[in-house]
């Protein structure tokens, strides 16, 4: 893979960039599954308790009462608000998420490093990306507007970015094709 000059996309700035994204892709997906394996229906959380605030707690975490009020309701909003399909598939997706994250890492230490790569595997990882939130997207809007107001803007958020790497990497492979033709 020889790489051009004058080439538009620079691939060590682009594998720099979609490191970053998918060390924080990882970090988002990874407290989802972590949220989605702790808040389960049936748990001490939705049995709508009064808040156990307590006073040396609240001084240690620094928080009113009022705010450990209003945590112990978002737990109980998201729930509430979640229909039975919601956390299976969420589980899924963060899952997926995951794997395409770690893989969109490998895929920008090898743009980086200057390493011979399959593009194909690149186009691959970016458009899987781009269909998991594409589904998530479709699973927030199949929820109440109390789980829709927590999930549409990340979603949409990481979308056009994973939609932007993916024209990237389009863009990048097609004048690679151009410099070997």
């Amino acid at each position: 893979m020889t790489e051009p000059q004058g080439t538009v996309i620079d691939s060590k700035w682009l594998g720099i960039i979609a490191v970053l994204f998918g060390i924080l892709l990882l970090a988002n997906h990874g407290n989802e599954l972590l949220k989605q394996s702790v808040l389960t229906p049936g748990s001490v959380a939705e049995l709508v308790l009064a808040a156990d605030c307590r006073v040396d707690e609240l001084e240690e975490e620094g928080l009113s009462q009022q705010e450990c009020e209003l945590m112990v309701s978002n737990v109980q909003i998201a729930l509430a608000s979640s229909p039975q399909w919601f956390r299976p598939a969420m589980l899924w997706l963060s899952a997926l998420g995951i794997l395409f994250a770690i893989f969109s890492i490998v895929t920008g230490i090898a743009f980086v490093g200057g390493r011979k790569m399959n593009l194909t595997m690149a186009k691959f990882c970016f458009a899987a990306l781009v269909a998991v939130d594409l589904c998530t997207f479709i699973a927030a809007v199949n929820t109440g507007p109390l789980l829709r107001v927590n999930y549409l803007w990340p979603t949409l958020l990481w979308f056009f970015i994973h939609l932007t790497f993916f024209a990237m990497v389009m863009s990048y492979s097609t004048s690679i094709e151009r410099a070997n033709n």
